[in-house]
């Protein structure tokens, strides 16, 4: 999709439709003045009618009869402005493109909502893009079109670096949708590293690939465990850009963005009902998100260092699958018995840790599809978050905020630490009776050694799959990426 800001008026612009935001319960924007005086006051009836009330994702074509160059101009709602944040913004465009494409419109003008905000036009283009990416990407049938041309009136000049850095994340997101909606055939542990190559080939980046003699020799027996019922073979998987001076100086920060990988999770032994199980092929979510958000960082060259790094397996049933009642020790020597194969993710994002932090990260994000339980706490509409450091915490916190990436941050209470004793191990991986969302973070927490540290469970965030949250698009959603790339442009704009 090609993006521009334009100065020319609305009724001027030659393409296919121009869409009009309607805030509820507001009067219409300045910038569609004009348009409706083209057209002889068509949309202000329109809205006097009440035929459009500005409600979330409405949207009412108006055919304009050839008085204005487009064929059609599209009214679409935002809802009311106390409920309008960057998510609602971008998820509302996202949308109207969605609609646009059915429609068989390929060239669109998009109108500023009002005054413009420091956010909003990074939160229209994101969510433009967002909406081309196509879901049915493997059906042999005709496609919706594609919108080729994006015109963005009244967003104010000299903002074109604004409108090619959300292109990009744009791009990211729906790179990291793609990726969470693969089928498990294709895009295998293996697979997974050859993205990552790709990637390191493109901003020449330092990959490191550890197969299972490398993670043998490593000690990361948590994430061998987990793989050990598939066949197809693990990887441990680093991408590290130095922006950083070299030697770093003492203090200095090294950023780990550590995602769960998991290409196929059938439960092992403790095996998911079949119900449902097909959709375990997101849950890489988190790896997904964290490698589409690392191709975009290390484009943008922060001045520290940034390593992205993904633990990749299958979880599977067989004959050499771990069992409930193993005891395993992980790569920083921990014990933890294995009560329930199912939950997995924690036990190969603790190795993963560990392996960042021998790779020297002083700071750590994870991300991750973690709990069921994080579907109870707060839906899909957000991100759930643990956090041991309420400096990084404020970071990762207003990362969200800006990013339209939403995160709330759940209590890890002391009380909740007895949970996770075993009474044959140092820990135990499941089966902790309550909070189970914030009991699975705190499982994570004892393998970051006191490094500040944020963990993202986005086991609902990453996919929509429930059909009355239609204020949500549906299926994969690449939860996490933008809030990625925008924590790194917070902290480099901090050591500027």
């Amino acid at each position: 999709m090609r993006a521009s800001l334009t100065q020319l008026p609305a009724a001027q612009l030659e393409v296919d439709a121009v869409a009009v935001p309607v805030v509820a319960g507001e009067a219409l924007a300045p910038s569609a003045g004009d348009l409706d005086q083209a057209l002889g006051g068509l949309i202000r009836e329109s809205l006097d009618a009440g035929e459009h009330r500005g409600r979330v994702n409405e949207v009412l074509p108006l055919n304009t009869a050839g008085r204005i160059s487009a064929r059609r101009v599209i009214l679409f709602g935002l809802g009311p402005r106390a409920d309008l944040d960057g998510q609602r913004l971008r998820f509302a465009h996202h949308e109207l493109v969605r609609a646009l494409r059915a429609y068989g419109h390929r060239r669109l003008a998009v109108l500023q909502r009002g005054a413009p905000g420091e956010r909003d036009l990074a939160a229209v283009v994101e969510g433009c893009v967002m909406g081309s990416w196509e879901r049915r990407s493997r059906q042999t049938g005709a496609r919706p079109a594609r919108i080729e041309e994006l015109l963005l009136v009244g967003f104010g000049a000299g903002r074109e670096r604004e409108v090619a850095q959300a292109l990009e994340v744009g791009d990211a997101v729906n790179q990291a949708r793609e990726w969470q909606n693969m089928p498990p055939n294709e895009l295998t542990p293996e697979a997974m590293a050859q993205e990552a190559r790709r990637i390191a080939d493109r901003h020449g980046l330092e990959l490191e690939v550890l197969g299972q003699a490398e993670l043998r020799a490593g000690g990361y027996n948590l994430l061998l465990g987990v793989a050990a019922g598939s066949n197809q073979p693990p990887r441990l998987i680093r991408l590290s850009y130095k922006g950083g001076a070299s030697p770093a100086p003492t203090g200095d920060m090294r950023l780990a963005m550590v995602g769960k990988g998991i290409t196929f999770d059938s439960g092992g032994i403790s095996i998911k009902g079949a119900e449902g199980m097909y959709k375990m092929k997101g849950d890489m979510a988190g790896a997904a998100a964290t490698l589409a958000a690392m191709d975009v960082i290390a484009g943008r060259r922060p001045p520290f260092d940034v390593m992205a790094v993904v633990a990749a397996t299958e979880n599977m049933p067989g004959g050499n699958a771990q069992r409930p009642g193993d005891v395993v020790t992980s790569a920083n020597g921990k014990t933890v018995e294995i009560v329930n194969t199912d939950a997995e993710g924690r036990l190969v994002l603790a190795d993963a840790i560990t392996y960042a932090l021998r790779h020297a990260a002083t700071h750590v994000i994870d991300l991750a599809t973690l709990t069921g339980g994080a579907k109870i706490a707060i839906g899909h509409a957000g991100t759930a978050a643990l956090a041991n450091d309420d400096t990084f915490w404020s970071q990762v916190e207003k990362a969200g905020e800006r990013s339209g990436d939403r995160v709330w941050r759940l209590p890890a209470y002391a009380d909740y630490r007895v949970l996770l004793a075993s009474r044959t191990a140092d820990l135990k991986n499941s089966e902790y009776g309550e909070a189970s969302t914030i009991t699975g973070g705190m499982f994570i927490q004892q393998f970051v050694e006191d490094r500040p540290w944020v963990h993202l469970d986005i086991a609902a965030s990453s996919w929509n799959d429930n059909d009355d949250l239609t204020t949500v698009p549906r299926g994969p959603l690449g939860s996490g990426t933008r809030l990625l790339v925008e924590l790194t442009e917070l902290i480099s704009s901090e050591r500027r």
